[in-house]
């Protein structure tokens, strides 16, 4: 068994550096474990735990280092199906980029090492990084927040209070609580480690425990939160098509994926005719359900129209269309009716850099020429993803989400809580994707849990349309109604209430925000101020107490002589 002082240097808080930076990596290695598709959620706490310790042991320039070993891990795991995009390099450069900032957090973590704030600190810069990487570089990739992977946890039912920064500072605080620990007991001598559970009865022990049992008390009390009653149904089909192959290649020949939606429309529309499901108000298409340009292409026109003619509803078909400008395309979702064609559509407002768009174009490509691969460059939309619409005669907000779309905080939150005159108030919500790239991967699952932490959110229903996969109904609770089958084609029609009011999590999400960082901070400071009070009075107490000691001695001498 490895002794306690082979584990650290002969003087305390100096770690083994080439263990510790093991176990830096090996924390990031286990948080992703906690992300879909292995949902060992249990296991986040327990590996924030250990990038802290790592890292509170540690100089700033080593605690930086460890802080990017601990990203390392965790996003390589997670996100490994980056290489769906056909260049296994990229996942490298992808998961280089995010560890920055978990080197920062490290930083901050291992500068204030020396002071009774290193916690708080920590707290902060990691909900600080949490933020900003979900925002920056290039429209930034926020599926890394360890709320992600609180759902089905004793938790989840804080998502629609207190918003997934919420959650994810509960989570955040639990890792630094047994860090701390952790810490406190490495740091005794091996000699007084037989006494430690005498010990732990402290305060990072009662603080933990303490933000357990109000998380989960608060989960339990949020499950039964609901802002507002459901309105008037709305009937939505869902058709997914299914595509012929995977990765970069996956929607086949020209007009396959157009095709393969016309065919399975056809399948809903018997279904409808002879009451196997009931007649839909619209039907949602995917993503890419065409593929090529429906508003120039005569052949792809044809298709959808046909599409509208057998059902006698509208359809929101995901398209590419060329422009605004040359050599440029957009991501749109167009709402197609039976009589007029397009009356509405949305434009994707949240690209996928290097998969969509190529930042810094020219240059990027002239030192890897395989990114011209992605095609014209696409342009964001700049308006919330809300269609005002007519279903049956009647003023409907149809909320649109087009893929990646569902991880950003404002495009969600503008969806919903905008005012309905300029263009949100979103009554029912639709996510439509095009998973196909990814088939196999874990990318679907872990958009699934994204999916339904919105729905949590929100306390909203939301259909969710695919090309090939997990297309379905996502209640207000987060729970999955159904879900199709994985490269299967398939056709229903789904009941969804009309939804107005916003919940505590959507219309208090950015003071969640600032607070999860100003908050610690705040803490942080006060701990500071306290403790120099504390010990200018020692000092001042210390001084008083040498003066009268001089002055009974004084007295003393006097009285001998």
């Amino acid at each position: 068994m490895m002794r306690a002082d082979r584990v650290m240097d002969t003087k305390p808080g100096r770690p083994n550096p080439w263990l510790f930076a093991g176990l830096a990596l090996a924390g990031g290695v286990v948080t992703g474990l906690g992300f879909a598709p292995y949902d060992l959620w249990w296991l986040v706490p327990i590996g924030v735990a250990t990038m802290v310790v790592t890292t509170q042991t540690a100089s700033p320039g080593i605690g930086a280092l460890r802080g990017y070993l601990y990203g390392f891990g965790f996003n390589l795991v997670a996100f490994r199906w980056i290489t769906a995009f056909g260049m296994p390099a990229i996942l490298f450069v992808f998961v280089a980029w995010l560890a920055v900032w978990y080197a920062l957090v490290g930083l901050v973590i291992a500068a204030t090492r020396k002071t009774a704030v290193w916690g708080v600190a920590g707290v902060a810069a990691w909900m600080g990084a949490e933020w900003a990487g979900a925002r920056w570089p290039f429209g930034g990739f926020g599926w890394g927040r360890l709320a992600y992977s609180a759902v089905d946890t004793p938790i989840d039912g804080l998502f629609p209070i207190i918003s997934a920064t919420g959650v994810s500072f509960i989570i955040v605080t639990c890792g630094f609580l047994l860090a701390w620990i952790v810490v406190r007991v490495i740091r005794r001598s091996p000699r007084s480690w037989p006494q430690w559970a005498s010990q732990l009865v402290e305060l990072p022990v009662i603080g933990l425990v303490a933000v357990v049992l109000v998380a989960a008390v608060g989960g339990a009390f949020g499950r039964g939160y609901d802002p507002g009653s459901p309105g008037d149904p709305v009937n939505i089909g869902v058709v997914q098509g299914n595509v012929p192959g995977t990765g970069v290649e996956a929607l086949g020949p020209r007009y396959t994926v157009e095709n393969n939606h016309l065919a399975e429309t056809i399948i809903l529309a018997a279904k409808i005719r002879t009451g196997q499901v009931s007649a839909p108000d619209f039907v949602a298409w995917p993503e890419n359900s065409a593929a090529t340009d429906a508003l120039r292409d005569e052949h792809t026109a044809h298709i959808i129209d046909t599409a509208v003619d057998l059902v006698q509803v509208p359809i929101l078909a995901g398209a590419i269309v060329a422009g605004p400008g040359d050599d440029e395309r957009q991501t749109v979702g167009l709402w197609w009716t039976p009589r007029d064609g397009v009356t509405a559509s949305y434009a994707k407002r949240n690209l996928v850099p290097f998969g969509e768009w190529i930042p810094f174009r020219s240059l990027v490509v002239s030192l890897i020429p395989v990114l011209e691969r992605v095609g014209a460059q696409s342009v964001p939309g700049d308006s919330p993803g809300v269609l005002d619409v007519l279903v049956d005669g009647r003023g409907l907000r149809v909320g649109d989400l087009i893929c990646f779309e569902v991880s950003y905080d404002d495009t969600f939150d503008q969806m919903i809580t905008g005012d309905p005159s300029t263009g949100g108030g979103a009554q029912v919500i639709v996510v439509q994707t095009s998973n196909a790239m990814f088939t196999g991967s874990d990318q679907m699952a872990q958009q699934d849990r994204i999916t339904r932490v919105r729905a949590m959110e929100a306390r909203r229903e939301i259909v969710v349309s695919t090309t090939n996969s997990l297309a379905g109904l996502i209640d207000s609770h987060g729970r999955v109604v159904y879900q199709s089958e994985l490269s299967h084609s398939d056709a229903t029609v789904f009941e969804v209430p009309r939804r107005v009011e916003v919940t505590l999590a959507v219309a208090w999400r950015r003071g969640y925000d600032l607070a999860s960082v100003l908050v610690p901070m705040m803490i942080g400071a006060g701990v500071l101020i306290a403790s120099r009070r504390g010990h200018r009075h020692a000092r001042l107490d210390g001084s008083g107490e040498a003066a009268s000691s001089r002055s009974a001695v004084a007295s003393a001498t006097d009285g001998r002589g």
